[in-house]
């Protein structure tokens, strides 16, 4: 019965809310049923729920009127989010949705901190956040941001690879760039691989098939040079245990 009415008061009071556009939600910002009893936060992978809601500024007993243009203002200034919006869910309850600014590998900066494929370095510890990223060049401890252009373009290839092909980088360590292209240090199989910078989806094919042969074929102990910076060929070379191999060659120009 008690829920019945509650259910009633509830239903009048957002009537009235609706056919009063321009007055209606000024009056139910000051109706203490609607006061906030529970946050949720939604989208957050490297924050933690409760960083996301510092950062917001909400509040348990804030009204669940309250406009939400100053926290999601405050949510967007925050290094690691890219977008935000804070809704409401009647009668009492304050959702948080996020977007976090995708990373796209660690640069070493006193330690290995995540980087953005535009040079931003994100405040966040892999130590606490399990992010699974390529380390792709080093930049200055206290900075904020990548300023080296080679280290740019690194993290600009490691994104769109990681966009064309998600499995291949999940199994990439180091992503180095070169005159000649791209390095890629991968951990499974032992390789290392000699990509062309923005290398398309048939040379990307080429290579998954090059390395799942590799896989099959390479010893215990062994590594592979696979280079797929050839038009029409991947080129692989294993190496025994122990040997170092040679320097590959420079592409034909076309």
């Amino acid at each position: 019965m008690k829920r019945a009415a509650r259910l009633g008061i509830l239903a009048t009071l957002l009537a009235a809310g609706g056919s009063s556009p321009f007055w209606g939600p000024s009056v139910l910002r000051h109706v203490q049923w609607f006061a906030a009893d529970r946050v949720e936060v939604a989208g957050s992978r490297l924050l933690a729920p409760h960083e996301v809601v510092a950062a917001s500024g909400v509040r348990i007993g804030d009204n669940v009127y309250t406009d939400p243009a100053a926290w999601e203002a405050a949510l967007r200034r925050h290094p690691v989010i890219a977008d935000a919006r804070v809704e409401r869910r009647f009668p009492a309850t304050l959702r948080i949705r996020i977007v976090e600014k995708r990373p796209a590998a660690f640069v070493s900066a006193g330690t290995l901190r995540p980087a953005t494929a535009t040079g931003e370095i994100l405040p966040v510890d892999p130590a606490r956040v399990p992010v699974d990223l390529p380390i792709a060049g080093t930049a200055p401890d206290t900075a904020t941001r990548v300023r080296d252009r080679a280290t740019l373009a690194v993290l600009a290839e490691a994104a769109r690879l990681a966009d064309a092909d998600p499995m291949l980088m999940a199994r990439v360590s180091e992503v180095r760039s070169t005159r000649a292209g791209t390095r890629l240090f991968m951990s499974a199989p032992r390789a290392e691989v000699l990509l062309a910078s923005g290398a398309g989806e048939p040379r990307l094919t080429q290579l998954r098939a090059a390395l799942a042969d590799v896989d099959r074929r390479l010893g215990a102990g062994g590594r592979a040079v696979v280079d797929a910076r050839y038009a029409d060929q991947v080129v692989v070379r294993l190496i025994a245990p122990g040997s170092t191999p040679a320097t590959a060659p420079a592409p034909p120009r076309t």
